[in-house]
C-alpha cells in the first residue's frame, strides 16, 4: 500500500514535494467498571499521514501551498490528491523544503519488549495488581477507598516515513496509558480522585503504588481546607510539573521567534534580575523510556538534544525544518522532553514552616505568549508544624516570568512522562486565593 501512495504521488506534477509516514499500530486494552472487567479487547490499525507540497509564484513571489490528510487502506487515493491539491492551492504559506536523505540519527530506547512480545500477558499482570491493589484500600470502611472505573492501553506502533527527497526511515515504540478514578466518602460527601498516567514501559507504570498514592488524595480531600488568601510560598511537584515550564518552551520555539513574540534573545537572560536559583533547561529527545522521546521528529528530521538555558541565558532555539528554513539556523526538531538541572536544597528544606505544596490543578496552563497563570487546586498541602495539611479549591495565580525570578530546585529528581529535572519547585510570594 505504502508504494500504491508513492507511485501515485510521483505521477502528480501538480505537487512540488510529499511525505508519507505509515503507522501501524497495535492497541491491547483493558476497561474495567468497578471491580469488573468491561472489556478486554484488541484493535490494529494502519494509517497514512500524507503531507502533499505546492510550491508556485504569487505577486512575484514563491509561496507554499501545504495540505495534509489521513489515508485508510482500501480507501482510493486518486480524489484525495485532487482535494489536497485543492486545498494546497488556498495556502500561501512561506517556502521551506523537507529533510533529506543524509542526516545522522541517535537513537532513543523507547520500546518495551514484553509488550512487543507478550502483550496479552502484560494486560494480565496489571489488571491482577489493579484488583490487589484495590482490594488493600478498605472500601467499605469510613475512609476506605474504591474503584469507579479504569482503562488501560498497551500500544505498540511501526513508522515508515518517505517523501520525495528520498529519505527513508523508520522507528518503532510502544506506549501505555492508564486512567483511572477511585471514590471516597458516601452520599453527598462523596469525593473521587482522578488519575491518569502515560508511559514507555510497564516497569515505569508502577500500579500499586500509583493507586496508593491518589487513594490517599481522595481520603485528604474528605477534610481539605480552602487555602488562605494572600500571598505565599508555593512548591509545585508531581502533575503540576508537567506544565510549569510551557512558556519557557514556546518561548524557545521557532514559531514565537518568526512571528515575532519570543521574549528570548540569544546569550541574553530569559529571567530580569533574579534572585534565586539560576534555570538550565536542555530540550532532549533521548531520554529512555520518555513520551516525547525519539531519533526524528513527524518530518524524518533527526532530532538533537538542545542546551536551551544555560544558568539563566538563553543559548539555542529548538527549531523544526520549517522554522530552521525561515530563521536560518541550524534544526535540531521541535521541543521534546523537558530537561532541567536540579538544585542544591533537599526538598525538606524547601517545604519551611507555611509553605503550600501543590500537587494537582484541574487545570494548570500557563499562558504560552503572557506567561500569566492560574489553576484551580486538586490537591495541596500547606506546612504547619512540620505536618501537611490537607488543602483542596481556591487558586494560585502569578506570571511565570516573575514567579522564577525568586526559584529554588530541590536537589532530588523526578522522571515523569515527558518532563526530567527537580521533584520540587519552589517560587515565592505567589498569590493564593481561597478563604
Amino acid at each position: 500500500m505504502l508504494q500504491y501512495i508513492t507511485d501515485a504521488l510521483k505521477a502528480r506534477t501538480d505537487f512540488s514535494a510529499w511525505q508519507v509516514m505509515k503507522a501501524s499500530k497495535r492497541s491491547h486494552q483493558l476497561f474495567l467498571i468497578r471491580e469488573e472487567v468491561e472489556s478486554i479487547r484488541r484493535v490494529d490499525t494502519v494509517k497514512y499521514y500524507i503531507t502533499a507540497h505546492q510550491e508556485r509564484e504569487e505577486d512575484g513571489k514563491k509561496v507554499l501551498g501545504e495540505s495534509s490528510f489521513v489515508f485508510l487502506e482500501g480507501d482510493d487515493i486518486a480524489p484525495k490528491l485532487d482535494l489536497a491539491h485543492e486545498m494546497a492551492s488556498r495556502v500561501s504559506n512561506q517556502p521551506w523544503t523537507l529533510p533529506g536523505p543524509d542526516q545522522r540519527y541517535m537513537g532513543a530506547e523507547i520500546k518495551d519488549t514484553a509488550i512487543v512480545v507478550n502483550p496479552d500477558k502484560v494486560i494480565q499482570k496489571i489488571k491482577e495488581e489493579i484488583l490487589h491493589t484495590v482490594g488493600g484500600l478498605g472500601a467499605g470502611q469510613p475512609d476506605g477507598v474504591r474503584l469507579s472505573s479504569a482503562e488501560l492501553f498497551a500500544d505498540y506502533t511501526e513508522y515508515e516515513l518517505v517523501n520525495s527527497l528520498g529519505l527513508k526511515v523508520s522507528s518503532s515504540d510502544t506506549d501505555m496509558l492508564f486512567d483511572f478514578v477511585l471514590l471516597t466518602g458516601e452520599g453527598h460527601g462523596e469525593v473521587e480522585s482522578s488519575g491518569f498516567k502515560t508511559c514507555r514501559f510497564y516497569k515505569d507504570l508502577h500500579v500499586g503504588e500509583t493507586l496508593r498514592r491518589y487513594a490517599q488524595y481522595a481520603r485528604d480531600s474528605l477534610a481539605a481546607k480552602l487555602p488562605e488568601n494572600g500571598k505565599a510560598d508555593v512548591v509545585f511537584a508531581e502533575e503540576a510539573l508537567d506544565t510549569l515550564f510551557n512558556t519557557f518552551v514556546a518561548h524557545a520555539g521557532g514559531s514565537s521567534a518568526y512571528q515575532g513574540w519570543s521574549r528570548f534573545e540569544k546569550d541574553r537572560p530569559v529571567i530580569d534580575a533574579p534572585e534565586g536559583e539560576l534555570l538550565t533547561m536542555f530540550s532532549n529527545p533521548h531520554l529512555p523510556g520518555m513520551m516525547k522521546s525519539g531519533a526524528f521528529d513527524d518530518t524524518g528530521l533527526a532530532r538533537k538534544r538542545v542546551e536551551v538555558i544555560r544558568e539563566n541565558i538563553f543559548k539555542k532555539r529548538t527549531l523544526d525544518k520549517r522554522y530552521s528554513d525561515y530563521l536560518g539556523q541550524e534544526a535540531a526538531g521541535a521541543f521534546a522532553n523537558v530537561e532541567v538541572e536540579a538544585g542544591a536544597r533537599k526538598m525538606d528544606e524547601l517545604l519551611a514552616e507555611g509553605t503550600y505544596l501543590l500537587l494537582r490543578f484541574s487545570t494548570f496552563e500557563p499562558n504560552p505568549v503572557t506567561g500569566n497563570f492560574s489553576g484551580e487546586i486538586r490537591t495541596g498541602y500547606r506546612i504547619e508544624g512540620g505536618k501537611r495539611i490537607p488543602i483542596k479549591g481556591g487558586s494560585v495565580s502569578g506570571v511565570i516570568q516573575d514567579a522564577f525570578r525568586r526559584a529554588w530546585f530541590s536537589s532530588e529528581k523526578v522522571t515523569r512522562s515527558a518532563y526530567r529535572g527537580p521533584a520540587g519547585i519552589k517560587l515565592l510570594g505567589l498569590d493564593l486565593a481561597g478563604e
